[in-house]
């Protein structure tokens, strides 16, 4: 099974969130009225779940599913144990698809992996963990580029992935849920109807969830210079807009077409407050740090050619900032003498955490302080440019207590400073310093986003 690493550089863990075709929240998947419940629940025979068999193992045999949210249960039930299923789908239908089998990543529980079909049988969309990556269930979005039968493929990670040990699993317990939803314009999800290209004409975003905080972005892009636009409103103190557009392609959402630029600007969109540029078929991750008022989210097609099925997913997660860099003083933790202290909190498991967001301005320097204890070790991620602030060139560097260099890093346009695994000499104060190179003359901000783990080492 996968490890999964924990989110350090939000604060916050993200979701996975499964749509369902009406009301859609933060922490619940699809209505599964079809799961396993009450004595049956820990039944291995094949028999007593209502979906199991083999006869699901190829095309031929694919079981139907509805396309209501409702789920059909089904196991991994033996090494290298295939299952398919298929439905009827519209052309331009935005669909979910979710599997729920294992949210606490337990070693001892199935790792789902899912691959959607067109009616020729050719793959078209694929997920391994649903985005923002919180669990091993699976989850596809996508807007469907034909009316006929699709098919979904649904097996174990260790038998898609056989070079990752363990070898393929497999075993009656191994068991899943399964949910296809049509999605509608209705709460917490938003599906771009044009126009809405411009500032004068955006759409607004509705945010929802049982947090209220979290909204759905999907819309279909018309040409290569098609520009969508959606407002939104900060309310109460600072917060943070985590948005995640999901991955294009036949191994990802299904897109035939990665998005372009992603940015976020004031009301009359003439101030870019965050930006972050075109990374291919991958997913784009775009969080700025942001004041009550009021805002304009742009998404754009990015330009080349077209394809056949031009589309894009979008979450927008509106929460907490990390604590704010508490520098009344111009310069005035420039170095460690003057350091800003980290308040880290400890989860009773081995690991403390600590998080702080900064604004680095042209010639500024940051340090922050931290104590570690004897037989931890450290972990230090930061995003600035990455995650769409105008900072250019992040240097991090972990400073012992003589301020002695331990490690450090550099950001890039899509990856941020990530210095981790060090192994402290001994106890103490420790250091983290932050750099900017040059700034982006077209974006205002200037934040620095970071957290810091302290880790015990695995015996």
């Amino acid at each position: 099974m996968k490890v999964l690493r924990p989110l350090l550089v939000l604060g916050l863990t993200l979701p996975v969130v499964a749509c369902g075709p009406s009301n859609p929240t933060a922490d619940s998947g699809p209505q599964n009225d079809a799961g396993p419940a009450g004595d049956d629940a820990g039944r291995t025979d094949a028999a007593m779940r209502p979906d199991a068999g083999p006869t699901n193992d190829s095309f031929e045999g694919a079981r139907a599913v509805t396309t209501d949210g409702t789920a059909v249960t089904d196991a991994i039930e033996a090494p290298n144990d295939v299952d398919y299923w298929r439905f009827e789908g519209t052309a331009g239908d935005w669909i979910a698809i979710n599997t729920t089998a294992n949210p606490d990543d337990d070693p001892e529980m199935v790792d789902t992996v899912i691959t959607l079909f067109d009616s020729t049988r050719t793959q078209i969309a694929e997920n391994d963990d649903g985005l923002p990556r919180a669990s091993t269930d699976s989850e596809i979005v996508i807007r469907l580029p034909s009316t006929g039968t699709y098919y979904i493929e649904v097996q174990e990670f260790s038998t898609w992935m056989p070079a990752d040990p363990p070898a393929p699993e497999g075993r009656g317990s191994f068991t899943y849920e399964l949910a296809v939803g049509t999605l509608t314009n209705t709460g917490a999800v938003n599906i771009d109807q044009e126009p809405g290209d411009d500032a004068a004409t955006a759409r607004a975003l509705t945010f929802g969830g049982t947090s209220g905080g979290l909204a759905f972005a999907m819309g279909s892009f018309n040409d290569a210079t098609d520009v969508d636009v959606y407002s939104f409103s900060v309310a109460t103190m600072q917060q943070i807009l985590s948005i995640d557009i999901m991955p294009a392609g036949a191994d990802g959402y299904g897109s035939t077409r990665a998005a372009g630029r992603i940015w976020v600007t004031d009301m009359a969109g003439t101030e870019i407050l965050a930006r972050v540029e075109p990374r291919g078929m991958l997913q784009n991750d775009l969080s700025p740090t942001l004041v009550p008022g009021d805002y304009l989210l742009w998404v754009d097609a990015g330009g080349g050619t077209a394809g056949t099925n031009d589309h894009y997913v979008l979450k927008a997660l509106l929460g907490t900032e990390n604590p704010l860099e508490n520098e009344t003083v111009a310069n005035s933790n420039d170095m460690t003498a003057t350091a800003t202290a980290l308040t880290m909190e400890d989860d009773g498991m081995g690991t403390s955490r600590g998080f702080i967001i900064a604004t680095l301005g042209a010639g500024d320097v940051d340090v922050f302080s931290f104590a570690v204890p004897a037989g931890r070790h450290i972990n230090a991620y930061c995003g600035s440019q990455s995650v769409g602030s105008g900072v250019r060139g992040l240097q991090g560097v972990l400073l012992d207590s003589s301020s002695a260099s331990v490690g450090m890093g550099t950001e890039t346009a899509t990856d941020g400073v990530a210095i981790t695994d060090i192994t402290p000499a001994a106890a103490g104060t420790y250091y983290l310093r932050l750099t900017p190179g040059t700034h982006d003359p077209e974006v205002t901000s200037s934040f620095v986003r970071c957290g810091v783990a302290l880790t015990t080492p695995a015996p």
